[in-house]
């Protein structure tokens, strides 16, 4: 699907990095950091009008239809720039909600994908590094009570997707954010753009869209469009650290001469690389509909994390004392670093998760 859409994804992605560098300035990001709950209001206006929420959508649902290869090309831009939007968590509540086929409540996948609607994934339990096998919250009689741990974007989400148990285990649901029983809780966090919150539900009314499998296939969607995001703040990491070693100059020439400094540089570039290669394979795989998409998208979760991680790092020490500084950037790329190796699962849980996809023991079990 990529190669047919290839000159509606290069283009995508010029629209995306035009608008990007017009509107996400340093000084722009910076403010977002000071309230918690913040969200770019005026970023998610131009990203409408462009049509990004319907970009992977398909054309019969009234998306632009160009598959998760046009989310993972805006996604891979939004990083570069460390921007931030619901697209991620509005792509695949309009997908559950089009995999669900309720008739009655399809008008929620229109509002979605034209941005008058937007949603937040609320999967996660509190104190769990992942989807847990039994979920804290619980749904009976079509009504929810529980707490899902810090979501993005739930600050401002109109609906969110909710991981609850039930009678048969585990089940995805669609649960309305403006009615009585449901509780938002702002929490002060070290990347507050990210319109994050607490989502508490006491006897909310509660749509049920799927079960385990539903579940699985958002969160392994989300981990994948997620890792291009990581993927192109990496590469923004990469490119910025080197510019810098460029220029810096200590004891008579450039730092970019010392071995050190190219050393961490090297090591940012091999995996990041490693991280485009898995993450670009996962993508082939769900494009293609291929067995093993599942097993790669967890790879290609680790390797986003990992690559994210040590170019946010190293940029910093690159940067010296001036990264931390509220004037540079190095400090914003850090902050959305550990964000999003967070938000969907830490990297313990996503090798467990491989290891356990391939039939192998646990990470701990080889430990001990």
């Amino acid at each position: 699907m990529q190669a047919d859409h290839a000159e509606d994804l290069a283009s995508i992605r010029e629209q995306a990095r035009r608008l990007l560098q017009d509107q996400a300035t340093s000084e722009h990001l910076k403010s977002l950091l000071n309230e918690p709950g913040s969200f770019d209001q005026l970023l998610w206006r131009h990203a409408v009008e462009q049509g990004w929420p319907s970009v992977a959508i398909q054309e019969s649902a009234g998306g632009l239809g160009l598959g998760w290869g046009g989310l993972a090309v805006i996604c891979e831009e939004l990083g570069q720039l460390t921007g931030s939007l619901p697209l991620i968590a509005n792509t695949l509540a309009a997908h559950a909600l089009l995999q669900a086929g309720l008739d009655e409540h399809q008008e929620w996948v229109g509002a979605l994908a034209s941005g008058d609607a937007i949603a937040t994934l609320a999967l996660a339990d509190p104190a769990e590094s992942g989807l847990s096998g039994s979920s804290s919250a619980q749904v009976r009689n079509g009504r929810l009570d529980g707490e899902k741990a810090l979501a993005a974007f739930a600050a401002v989400a109109d609906i969110a997707l909710v991981q609850a148990g039930n009678e048969r285990g585990n089940g995805l649901y669609l649960v309305r954010l403006d009615q009585p029983g449901v509780q938002r809780h702002l929490a002060e966090g070290f990347d507050n753009s990210r319109a994050a919150a607490v989502l508490q539900f006491i006897q909310a009314e509660a749509i049920h869209l799927g079960d385990t499998e539903l579940l699985h296939e958002v969160g392994n969607l989300a981990a994948l469009a997620t890792a291009f995001e990581q993927i192109g703040g990496a590469q923004a990491c990469l490119d910025m650290a080197c510019n810098y070693a460029r220029e810096r100059r200590a004891f008579g020439q450039l730092i970019g001469g010392f071995q050190g400094i190219k050393h961490k540089l090297a090591e940012i570039y091999c995996l990041l690389e490693i991280a485009r290669g898995c993450a670009s394979d996962a993508l082939d795989a769900w494009e293609q509909n291929l067995p093993a998409r599942q097993q790669l998208t967890s790879a290609a979760r680790i390797a986003a994390i990992r690559a994210y991680n040590l170019a946010a790092q190293e940029n910093l020490h690159v940067h010296g004392g001036m990264g931390m500084t509220w004037e540079a950037m190095p400090h914003h790329f850090y902050r959305r670093s550990r964000s999003l190796a967070l938000e969907l699962g830490s990297l313990t849980y996503w090798r467990e998760r491989l290891l356990a996809d391939l039939g192998l023991e646990s990470a701990t079990a080889l430990a001990g």
